[in-house]
């Protein structure tokens, strides 16, 4: 009798058979129907899936195609001949390609006639020109009625994208978009008697979607001696109408003013008179422009507590010998950089008090901050003048006034501001001007390393008549010159404006030309020689290769500090 459980049964276990108990293992023909549909079901599914994978992929490839970084020329110059110039540049992204674009203005009698005619201008006019930053290529021009005054670029509620640039020109307020080169509004100038820059921006204070901003009007060449009173007038960045009644800041000597935000936001207005520094809620002098404008605005109480009861304004710090004041970012806590004629002080505006004070002698131009210790608070360099057309260039320490760097160089006047750029390695590359060392009839521009301090790369400039220099993060009361980031992260340039100044030269002889020219930063570093501070060590050839390579490797920040 064969045994269920031997050889011929397990040969064979997937042959259909009797089950134990004597219960059929077969399945019928609906099991297997309902198989072989799961089956398809699935290839189907399997099927479609790759098919919207690959659609997908073919539409991100090529009808969708992965946005293009812009190609820039690391040098590029442009020329305007027989023209002359303004101490005005301003870097802006005009055309939306992540690459800041470069504003100026110009005269120029022959090749802006179809331009000022066009627009039924008379001969010269102005011109404000956008510039592309990564070819150099014009974006667009606007002629403009002249005299020319002043001209401000990335001013808040101005423009679709949120800032524009507006000039002060004629008898004419005109606001420019920055993208196309239009004309958002024109106001006449009778409303403010001299308003001064900078502009101060506000937030929107008439509920008509965009930010305002303000003028402040009064006499800065001699406030003594001309009775212009001071004034603050708002503006809606809309539309240029005027916001409220004028307000009289009842301050005398004002000869310049700063807006300032305090850390926790509080806008306040500083001005610099013949007594000292002193300081103003925009909140007070909305309210007395208008009953409600100050709803939006906040007051700094640290401030407010040593404020005068009845007019407001706060003493900050008395000097009879007051001459600028700029803006040091401090880990987010802002600080003021005071200049007298014999010394420079750090106050700390979340004390109120004074943090250092440096004794120096006439300073030739706007301090610049930067990092050059690793204390990570921002340190500052001067610039002194000390007779026989040589200055000093010092640095001093941000947390305690210091001394940690200086350097004689010989200069020419004007003398171009220095400038820094903040790395990630979480210190600034400065850069400052002087006579050439090897040359005294050439500029040449100076890049100093922190972490060799010791030595100087020089690059020579035949360029002498330098209007403006643009290097970046200037917080300084005066239009100043500020080497520029152009584009976040990588491409840390600077632009020069050389040419006749267009405020000393009423007529063009057709023999000068104003040139704007760009130049990378890094690429000066394999065009210049390293200088060393030390007469007596000269500098070996595997060095100045060491101390080119550790410019060259740098990666710089668009981070303020």
């Amino acid at each position: 009798m064969a045994d269920g459980s031997g050889p011929g049964f397990e040969a064979e276990p997937l042959k259909g058979g009797e089950a134990e108990g004597g219960v059929s293992k077969k399945k019928g023909c609906a099991g297997k129907l309902g198989v072989s549909h799961l089956t398809a079901w699935r290839t189907a599914a399997f099927l479609f899936s790759l098919f919207l994978c690959l659609v997908v992929v073919f539409a991100f490839s090529f009808i969708l195609p992965c946005p293009v970084r812009p190609q820039y020329e690391s040098t590029w110059n442009r020329t305007y001949s027989a023209a002359a110039t303004y101490n005005f540049l301003a870097v802006e992204d005009a055309n939306e390609d992540k690459v800041l674009d470069v504003f100026f203005m110009y005269r120029d009698a022959d090749a802006s006639r179809n331009t000022c005619l066009s627009e039924d201008l008379s001969i010269p006019c102005v011109v404000l020109m956008a510039v592309d930053g990564t070819k150099g290529k014009t974006l667009w021009e606007r002629p403009l009625a002249a005299e020319f005054d002043w001209v401000e670029c990335g001013v808040k509620g101005l423009g679709r994208k949120g800032t524009g640039c507006l000039v002060a020109h004629a008898d004419n307020f005109t606001a420019v978009d920055k993208q196309s080169g239009k004309i958002m509004w024109q106001q006449p100038r009778s409303s403010v008697m001299n308003g001064n820059l900078p502009l101060i921006s506000v937030m929107d204070l008439n509920a008509d979607g965009a930010e305002d901003f303000a003028m402040l009007s009064y006499n800065p060449e001699a406030p003594s001696l001309t009775p212009i009173p001071t004034e603050l007038v708002f503006f809606s960045g809309k539309s240029g109408d005027q916001i409220g009644s004028r307000v009289d800041v009842d301050v005398n000597g004002v000869f310049d003013h700063l807006p300032f935000n305090t850390a926790s936001g509080a806008p306040y207005l500083l001005l610099l008179t013949d007594s000292g520094l002193h300081a103003v809620g925009l909140q007070h002098l909305a309210a007395r422009a208008q009953a409600g404008l100050e709803s939006a605005l906040k007051k700094e109480k640290s401030w407010e507590d040593r404020s005068d009861g009845q007019t407001g304004f706060i003493s900050l710090y008395q000097s009879d010998s007051l001459k600028r004041v700029t803006v040091v970012d401090r880990s987010g806590s802002p600080s003021l950089l005071v200049q007298t004629d014999s010394s420079v002080s750090l106050l700390l505006t979340d004390k109120l008090k004074i943090a250092w004070t440096a004794n120096t002698s006439a300073l030739l131009s706007v301090p610049t901050s930067g990092q050059f210790d690793k204390d990570g608070i921002p340190d500052i360099m001067i610039e002194e003048d000390i007779g026989n057309d040589t200055k000093s260039v010092t640095v001093l320490s941000g947390q305690n006034g210091d001394v940690l760097w200086k350097v004689n160089l010989s200069f020419w006047t004007p003398n171009p501001r220095p400038a820094s750029v903040l790395t990630l390695n979480a210190f600034s590359v400065f850069m400052l001007w002087g006579k050439s060392h090897s040359n005294q009839t050439m500029h040449s521009s100076y890049l100093l390393h922190p972490r060799h301090s010791q030595m100087l790369l020089e690059r020579g400039n035949s360029a002498l008549n330098i209007v403006s220099f643009k290097a970046p993060h200037s917080g300084s009361v005066v239009p100043c010159p500020l080497a520029t980031l152009l584009e976040r992260g990588r491409h840390a340039g600077y632009l020069v404006l050389t040419g006749p100044d267009g405020r000393q030269h009423a007529e063009l002889n057709g023999t000068e030309s104003v040139i704007l020219t760009k130049r990378k930063i890094k690429d000066d570093v394999w065009e210049s020689s390293v200088l060393g501070l030390a007469a007596d060590e000269p500098v070996s050839k595997d060095m100045e290769k060491y101390v080119k390579e550790a410019f060259h490797i740098l990666r710089f920040s668009d981070a303020l500090f």
